[in-house]
């Protein structure tokens, strides 16, 4: 992944609007030195060019962030960008080197998004904060935000992103994604899965009794020696770390569902598999059982955790086809779009599917 500087863009930006249940008035504007803006995570709630709505790519929105070191981070579906900002005046004004982005390989769609977004913070927007709703504004265009509730513990499914020791930090060359739910844990790696326990406070979270499906296994070797005892953690956005004590940590991030996949339904060359995603889980079948679980497709890979099936009696023909198809989808195969559209590989076994 390939970081790039934006410079010379020009466009439009306006954030969400959010109105509290029940509420009986609404607070008037803050102040215009950007300080209130610090600290907090606002989601699109809507988007208009010129008066009209402008649609966001299917599955997507955009996320506006400024840190407490005054550091912007936007998001809308692809790339990360970035960049010091100046929000006195009531005006968004890039400083330093202006807004960089990194630089991924997404659809065309979400590139031309990314592009039109970029455009728009490095137009100075002018902003505006009352209560919960952030506005952005140009002359043309105008994205409502709501503010964003924090990330829990339990309920995403978290990536795997950086190892640190110390003051040493390196990219996590393995990947593994763990959930949280009910003091139980679940680790899922490309060559097996560690279950265990935990037990949380606000600050820190202690592990237990971690136990492996199966033998080594180079992406469990990595994560689970750090997941020992008591650890600190934190979490800021989407983001988690956790610190051991003896300087050892890793750090986390959300993991999503493909915008190209979320919400929709597939359908195998033969007719015969179906697959949907439906906010965070996937429901797939070949025509008996129903397998579901929750689904990460992002960066290439394909995750299914805690896979569950319904128990029909069915066709031993069909049923063969289901325990492959759940071999599959447990293998955390590659995913990604050709000419014929989606296909999970695993070692020498490709399906592929349309969209239906």
């Amino acid at each position: 992944m390939k970081t790039v500087l934006i410079v010379g863009a020009v466009g439009v930006l306006v954030a969400g609007f959010v109105v509290g249940c029940g509420a009986q008035q609404q607070a008037g504007p803050s102040s215009t030195s950007g300080d209130e803006l610090k600290g907090r995570v606002f989601v699109s709630q809507a988007v208009t060019e010129k008066g009209k709505p402008r649609p966001l790519a299917d599955g997507t929105h955009i996320q506006f962030q400024i840190t407490d070191e005054g550091e912007l981070q936007v998001r809308a579906g692809c790339n990360h960008m970035f960049g010091r900002v100046d929000t006195s005046n009531a005006r968004l004004a890039l400083t330093g080197q202006g807004l960089g982005q990194t630089e991924m390989g997404c659809d065309k769609v979400r590139l031309d998004q990314d592009q039109w977004l970029a455009g728009v913070i490095s137009g100075n927007p002018a902003w505006e904060l009352t209560g919960d709703t952030l506005k952005l504004k140009t002359a043309d265009t105008e994205i409502v935000l709501g503010a964003k509730q924090a990330t829990a513990l339990e309920g995403p499914t978290w990536v795997t992103t950086t190892y640190v020791e110390n003051d040493l930090a390196r990219p996590a060359q393995t990947l593994a994604w763990l959930t949280f739910a009910g003091g139980k844990v679940l680790i899922t790696t490309e060559c097996n899965t560690v279950e265990g326990t935990y037990q949380a406070t606000t600050e820190t979270i202690a592990f237990q009794d971690l136990k492996s499906t199966g033998g080594s296994c180079p992406q469990a070797d990595a994560i689970t020696p750090v997941l020992d005892g008591q650890l600190n953690y934190k979490i800021n956005d989407e983001s988690l770390s956790l610190t051991h004590p003896s300087g050892k940590g890793v750090q986390l991030r959300v993991g999503h569902v493909d915008g190209s996949l979320a919400g929709k339904e597939f359908v195998s060359e033969d007719g015969k598999t179906k697959l949907k995603f439906d906010n965070g889980q996937l429901t797939a079948t070949v025509g008996c059982n129903d397998m579901t679980g929750a689904v990460v497709a992002d960066n290439g890979k394909f995750v299914v955790q805690s896979l569950g099936k319904t128990r029909k009696a069915c066709e031993p023909a069909v049923m063969e086809q289901e325990d492959r198809l759940a071999e599959l989808l447990k293998s955390v195969p590659d995913f990604g779009f050709s000419s014929t559209g989606l296909f999970l590989k695993s070692g020498r076994t490709t399906m592929t599917f349309r969209e239906q």
